[in-house]
């Protein structure tokens, strides 16, 4: 199992692994939708909220993982200001 910092850098890479993911499922399903014609049930402005969707879970995604490499690097600070 991982523990301390470990889990935090795994953690954090994971984020930006599913940002980019996030990103490029907003971009494909908004193509689908554009390319694939809209429907009366879902018209091609749909296709616009899945690319928003996909935005914004990048950027949320984004700011975790920032966040969580902003802790580590404190973290590391910490330790090499107590060893001193």
């Amino acid at each position: 199992m991982l523990s301390g910092p470990k889990f935090l850098e795994v953690s954090s890479r994971i984020f930006k692994v599913l940002a980019w993911v996030s990103v490029a499922v907003g971009i494909i399903s908004a193509l689908v939708i554009f390319i694939g014609g809209g429907t009366p049930d879902a018209p091609r402005s749909t296709g616009f909220v899945g690319l928003l969707l996909g935005v914004v879970y990048f950027f949320l995604f984004t700011v975790a993982s920032e966040v969580i490499a902003l802790l580590l690097d404190m973290r590391s600070k910490l330790d090499k200001g107590s060893n001193a």
